[in-house]
């Protein structure tokens, strides 16, 4: 039997004992504390039904709430029965199961009395209020609205400044819009919902996508998943209340509190500080959505609208997201700032974008391969460098220690050009050797030097010519025998010539391959894409 925080007292003839033996529920009651000394996910609730008008006056409501336990749908942990005395993990109990109590005060919760005992009270679920789901599970968008009053501000600087078309919103200001003639509607089909007539950016969530380059984008960024975009619903997931948002909602004068939001006064906690403040706003939360998408419409045999935002997303507060779009078959993920992402289109392509480094480790080998062609290009160098770290010694064995390691192999089945702005320096530790199966030709502009620390050794099949005025002819190696490699204006590094076809950047990238859809082929390659596009 749970330890009872709080008595339950309420007036009329029967006593509180008495009414829940004859009825044991379920009762609507409201969260007058969250906090549980126990950490069980206790909640002293007030049920007007057996408690009256509760007196938030009072500052003592002890008489005015019941404790009453957490009933999770799914929780457990292994037999105490089996365990012994031994210390370690192998002989203790473990527990699992879901997790979730309701943290805000005044929330309604469905309560239960099993067996008609008082000390055996339960909330069994959560009672949202009315209207109050536009929010879950997703953080839906709605198109700005100037005229909502109590938000001009936060209008005019995503409406008019950035010129956004829809952003997150809040849920609407019910006090507000009474006071403006515009209380809640009662929607009178099942196509529209009317029942709130605007609502408030969130400017939490708005930034958070414009900061990652994602605020137009209604695949990545924007989401219309809330419980209230159709009836039934085709929006499943879960949304989490998010941290305590000191500037906004506060109370001074109640006694009943979230005790996260206390705003100490005197110093801070120490026994003889006083609560100046009690913040009861949030800054919104983390969200998993599983959307099965707006129905598909369907007008004599022929599908008129099909399936949009069928995805599943995880998505933390400030951002960072797993989206897995079945709409579009794609599968990104960002992090919080956009400043690294990744992309897995319908077409078959990897986009990889990070502001910063990309580092791969493998204690064995890394193999990369490409069918068509494999392009490098640097801003700046290109290094590479075989350090022939494969002993004991070195701290590093990936291979047998006895082969040979540190090696640079080329190989190509044709030319190998190489072309450079300034001076190619080569350097040997030992032998130096060029092979050519047909003729060899070096030109060079100014003076050729040749040192040999020891025999210098010419030999030819036929003549050999030292005159300056002899056969060997200029024009051999050149811009006309070497060409660069082929360049195009990429659209991924702002228009800057590259050798690149493809080259992700930060959001909003031009290039996702949903966005080109419209205007190609799925199976359109990079070069055709090129072609399309008439880039040179």
């Amino acid at each position: 039997m749970a330890e009872v925080r709080r008595g339950g007292g309420a007036p009329g003839d029967q006593s509180f004992e008495q009414r829940i033996k004859q009825f044991p529920g379920p009762y609507i009651a409201y969260i007058k504390n969250s906090a549980d000394v126990l950490r069980m996910g206790r909640l002293d609730v007030w049920i007007p039904e057996l408690h009256g008008p509760f007196d938030e006056s009072a500052l003592s409501p002890l008489a005015q709430t019941v404790t009453v336990r957490y009933c999770s749908p799914f929780a457990g942990q292994t037999p105490l029965s089996d365990t012994n005395k031994k210390v370690g993990y192998a002989n203790t109990q473990k527990s699992y199961g879901f997790w979730m109590v309701p943290p805000d005060i005044d929330t309604a919760v469905l309560v239960i009395f099993a067996n008609g005992d008082r000390n055996n009270g339960f909330w069994i679920g959560c009672v949202p209020e009315p209207y109050m789901n536009h929010m879950t599970p997703g953080k839906a968008v709605n198109p700005i609205d100037e005229r909502y009053v109590g938000d001009n501000d936060h209008n005019a600087k995503y409406k008019n400044e950035l010129n956004l078309k829809r952003v997150p919103v809040a849920e609407g200001n019910r006090k507000a819009l009474a006071d403006n003639d515009r209380p809640v509607q009662q929607n009178t089909n099942y196509d529209d919902d009317i029942a709130i007539f605007t609502r408030p950016v969130n400017p939490y969530d708005a930034d958070s996508l414009i900061a990652q380059g994602l605020e137009s984008d209604d695949i990545r960024g924007l989401t219309s998943a809330s419980a209230r975009r159709e009836t039934p619903s085709q929006v499943f997931g879960i949304s989490t209340p998010g941290p305590i948002d000191f500037e906004g909602q506060q109370t001074s004068a109640r006694e009943s509190i979230n005790r996260h939001g206390r705003i100490i006064s005197g110093g801070g906690p120490a026994p003889g500080n006083t609560i100046a403040k009690v913040a009861h706003s949030r800054l919104g939360g983390h969200t998993f959505v599983m959307d099965d998408g707006t129905p598909a419409k369907k007008v004599n045999n022929t599908i008129t609208e099909a399936i949009k935002d069928e995805l599943i997303r995880l998505r933390t507060r400030s951002g960072a997201q797993l989206l897995l779009h079945n709409t579009e078959g794609l599968v990104y993920i960002t992090n919080t700032d956009g400043t690294s992402w990744i992309e897995f289109s319908k077409d078959g392509k990897i986009d990889i974008y990070s502001q910063d480094s990309v580092s791969v480790h493998t204690e064995n080998d890394f193999n990369l391969r490409a069918e068509r062609d494999l392009n490098f290009e640097a801003g700046r160098n290109i290094n590479l460098k075989a350090t022939g770290q494969n002993n004991a010694t070195d701290g590093l064995v990936n291979s047998l220690e006895n082969l040979s390691t540190g090696n640079i192999h080329i190989d190509a089945s044709a030319d190998v050009n190489v072309i450079s702005g300034g001076a190619i320096n080569q350097k040997a530790g030992s032998n130096f050797q060029l092979y050519a199966t047909t003729n060899g030709n070096i030109e060079v502009g100014a003076d050729v030097k040749v040192f040999a620390g020891a025999n210098f050794l010419v030999n030819t099949g036929s003549e050999i010519h030292m005159n300056t005025s002899g056969k060997v002819a200029s024009g051999h190696v050149g811009a006309s025998v070497v060409s660069a490699i082929t360049t195009h204006t990429t659209n991924g590094i702002n228009g800057k010539v590259s050798s690149l076809k493809r080259v992700p950047t930060t959001e909003p990238y031009a290039e996702h391959e949903n966005k080109r859809r419209d205007k190609s082929t799925p199976a359109m390659t990079d070069v055709q894409r090129l072609d399309e596009r008439e880039i040179t």
